[in-house]
């Protein structure tokens, strides 16, 4: 049987212990693979991880002290809103996260002093002196740290891998890996959820702009890349300053799930799945990747997080992977037969830590309880601790002081150039008709769209939140829009820059770019059905036909986390660039557009499509996009070949917003359009935007809004009401929504709700459309029975709010819950539907 040796470092800094005997060290050096490997197979030969009989000495000196409770203390990991320092001390707990959009204090603009602060507090806790000789452990924290330190404000941002894969640069990507673990470093924390190495195959998955390419070979590449990056090489620097733990994620095949539906299903062949999905893992080992983090997809039905052969078979003993597994947030929870609280399969499939954000109390309870009672083998925990103490060592974190803090700058360091590099080399020309690019910046430039000015936009998700944000740029204080990046070389040449259609026409332009394109979205959110752009909206065909009417040429930037159907698009600009998801340095993108002050052009458009462009909507008969760009493919400037006249048809219908449904989904994870989720500060009216992120109204108090899970990740909010200020969470629209012919019909406003405390009394419930028609309906005797710890669904007929005085041909405000007193709930699912699904009733007012 062939074999591959990986080496793995020694740490010098590893406290020598004297060896107890030969035979323990050769006990020692054949746990790091706990189980027989397989011989050769369609996923390569057998990679055998060299031992180092020091390193197995210690780890089994921790281990052989440990207790039963710091055993399964370790094998939790839990998000910094739910577990405290004290926590981690008392419990033991092996890892803390903070999820996207969660910040110390729940502060997005939390300073890097509070994040330091935060990481210290959770070291020396979890490094305090333990009874009766026990090893105090140190607590490893990871973070989603996927382009850049993305949850922390005022850091520079980086393209998302999808534009990474566009540069095809392995080295730039290496650069932008280790300056992010410099950054991740300095916050005091140790491990990163990253890189993603899937290999995206259909561009409907909402995760596609996380994965570098379609192509396994140039994943494989890049994402060993940022591996090397993130956790240094592992012939030298490996591991040590300015260096944190990578994670090769999801395994194995989340980019290939049916119809790119996210968490699902990848139906392929074993030889496929290795071939296609299972290439990159192998680049990741030998790079040394350190952690796994399991898919939540599944591989011909079953979940990936419960695939013994998959987890254990493949990745540990053919693979050599002598790291931990990592689950996904809650993700154990979707196997059968088991729940968030309650899953010995996944420890014994080959998960070692489970990610168990808000419920890992009650996890850690079961698991102590199927241990006591022998249904959890000792030698499968004590290889999951073991797995986990190894990398912690590997890492340093028992060698460093309780108090140790990488940099101790005021800031982070400004990558700034790094970034606008890899924007630079990220842009794909697709369309350049008479060769319009690039432009002089010595003219009148107008800049146009939704994208123009808007670095949230241009950042998409995973940006200082899970879904990511738009219209704050105040939120990135060291970042650039695309306008400003263009005004910027315009005015230095003597030129003119315009934002924005108001005063376009008195403006008179010489030529305009128009920056428009997706709205940010994460996992979930981000699935789509066609890959049409804004199916049967026509608000960016319209601006381009408005433009169309002032008779200059007209340059597309187009922001999206994928390729996406826009042949009417392309028609209607003279020149059209995929800018993918630049991130924080918009003034890349000018770099490319405008030439020097001579006319010279400073930097050639150089971005290779990572992934087809699709030519149209829908799949063929067979399931395939057909290309209308094939992969690789990128114009440079010295091309010189126009594009046709590209067909249109397939094109949605323009969405009639007058058309009443049976059914209106206002909120289910996500606000739906036309739909917001807000705070209301009731002392001033403010509304604070809070769809797929924590918010709150207050400091000291008021009303607080996080995500939580129910079925899936992020997919309720739980609510808590600190004081008795009675400020409000709310989901409104600026365009009124007639809601009376539905009311006719006898329809429901319908709502889940968990009570997280005592029923709140009094709780309102509010439909309005202004001031002057805002009817309340009471909600705390209704609430009064339910049992806390339980979703319950309730529902209140339209009728009510019209008898109470609203009027239903206008509502602005759907659904207003505020509670005169300190209260929790989760909420979920709100809608608008005919009386036919089972509710509690709410009573109408007399």
């Amino acid at each position: 049987m062939n074999t591959t040796v990986r080496k793995i470092p020694s740490q010098s800094s590893w406290q020598r212990i004297p060896f107890r005997s030969l035979t323990l060290i050769a006990l020692l050096a054949s746990v790091a693979c706990t189980a027989k490997a397989p011989p050769d197979s369609v996923w390569g030969p057998q990679i055998q991880p060299t031992a180092d009989p020091q390193l197995e000495t210690r780890i089994q000196s921790i281990l052989e002290r440990m207790s039963l409770e710091q055993k399964v203390g370790q094998i939790i990991q839990a998000e910094i809103q739910h577990a405290t320092p004290e926590d981690v001390q008392r419990y033991g707990l092996g890892s803390v996260l903070n999820g996207g959009g969660s910040f110390p204090g729940l502060d997005r603009r939390a300073a890097l002093d509070r994040w330091r602060e935060l990481a210290g507090a959770y070291r020396k806790a979890s490094r305090q002196p333990m009874q009766e000789g026990l090893p105090s452990i140190p607590v490893l924290w990871g973070t989603d740290a996927v382009h850049g330190h993305s949850n922390v404000f005022g850091a520079t941002l980086f393209p998302h891998n999808i534009g990474l894969g566009a540069t095809r640069n392995s080295e730039l990507v290496r650069a932008i890996a280790q300056a992010t673990a410099k950054d991740v470093r300095a916050t005091g924390i140790d491990w990163n959820f990253a890189p993603t190495i899937a290999v995206a195959r259909d561009l409907r998955w909402g995760r596609t702009y996380e994965s570098f390419s379609s192509d396994p070979d140039l994943v494989t590449r890049l994402g060993e890349a940022a591996i090397l990056g993130l956790q240094g090489n592992p012939e030298d620097d490996w591991l040590g300053s300015g260096r944190v733990l990578a994670t090769a994620k999801h395994f194995v095949g989340d980019g290939g799930t049916r119809d790119g539906v996210d968490q699902g299903d990848t139906r392929l062949p074993e030889d496929q799945l290795a071939a296609i999905h299972g290439r990159p893992y192998r680049a990741a080992m030998e790079a040394g990747a350190q952690t796994v983090m399991a898919s939540f997809s599944s591989w011909n039905g079953q979940k990936m997080h419960g695939h013994h052969y998959l987890l254990t078979e493949v990745l540990k003993n053919t693979l050599g992977f002598d790291g931990f597994v990592i689950g996904d947030w809650n993700g154990h929870g979707q196997i059968p037969g088991c729940t968030v609280t309650d899953c010995l399969q996944a420890l014994e499939a080959g998960v070692d830590m489970f990610m168990v954000p808000e419920d890992w109390r009650e996890l850690r309870a079961t698991l102590l309880e199927h241990a006591r009672h022998g249904r959890l083998a000792t030698d499968r925990l004590d290889d999951a601790v073991r797995r986990i103490l190894r990398v912690k060592l590997r890492a340093g974190l028992f060698d460093r002081a309780a108090d140790e803090i990488e940099s101790t700058s005021a800031q982070l360091d400004r990558h700034a150039e790094l970034a606008r590099q890899a924007v630079r080399e990220s842009l794909v020309l697709l369309k350049n008709d008479g060769g319009l690019l690039p432009l002089s910046p010595n003219q009148r430039i107008a800049v146009v769209g939704d994208g123009a000015d808007d670095i949230g936009k241009q950042s998409g998700g995973w940006t200082l939140d899970w879904q990511g944000v738009t219209g704050t740029n105040e939120s990135f204080p060291n970042g650039q829009s695309i306008y400003d990046g263009i005004a910027k070389q315009v005015h230095e040449a003597g030129g003119r820059a315009h934002l924005g259609e108001a005063g376009l026409a008195d403006f008179s332009p010489d030529v305009i770019i128009a920056v428009f394109g997706e709205n940010p979205y994460a996992e979930g959110q981000g699935d789509l059905e066609t890959l049409e752009f804004q199916p049967g909206s026509r608000k960016d065909l319209d601006m381009l036909d408005r433009l169309a009417g002032l008779k200059v040429p007209v340059v597309t930037v187009f922001l999206s986390g994928r390729p996406l159907w826009v042949n009417p698009h392309l028609n209607r600009s003279n020149a059209f660039l995929a800018a993918w998801l630049p991130g924080t340095e918009g003034g890349g993108v000018a770099d490319v557009l405008l030439t020097d002050t001579s006319g010279q052009t400073r930097h050639d458009a150089t971005g290779r499509l990572p992934f087809p462009w699709p030519a149209g909507p829908v799949p063929d008969a067979d399931g395939h996009f057909p290309a209308l760009f094939e992969i690789g493919f990128g114009l440079s400037y010295e091309d010189r070949q126009d594009l046709p006249v590209l067909p249109e048809d397939g094109m949605s219908p323009r969405i009639d917003a007058s058309i009443v449904k049976d059914e209106v989904v206002v909120f289910d994870g996500y606000a739906r359009q036309p739909w917001q989720l807000v705070l209301v500060e009731t002392a001033s009216g403010a509304l604070i935007e809070a769809d797929g992120q924590i918010a709150r109204t207050s400091e000291t108090g008021g009303v607080v809004i996080t995500p939580t899970d129910r079925h899936l990740q992020g997919d309720a909010r739980r609510v808590r009401w600190l004081d008795s200020a009675g400020d409000a969470i709310a989901l409104v629209t600026d365009a009124p929504a007639d809601l009376h012919a539905l009311s006719q019909m006898g329809a429901r406003l319908t709502f889940d709700l968990r009570l997280e405390s005592t029923a709140p009394h009094p709780l309102s419930l509010v439909v309005d459309c202004d001031p002057s028609c805002r009817a309340t309906v009471a909600l705390g005797d209704a609430l009064q029975p339910l049992a806390i710890g339980q979703w319950h669904r309730l529902g209140i007929e339209l009728a009510c709010f019209q008898a109470a005085g609203a009027d239903l041909t206008r509502i602005r405000r759907v659904f207003e819950l505020s509670a005169g007193d300190r209260a929790e709930f989760s909420l979920a699912d709100v809608r608008i539907e005919p009386p036919a699904r089972p509710a509690t009733d709410v009573e109408c007012p007399d």
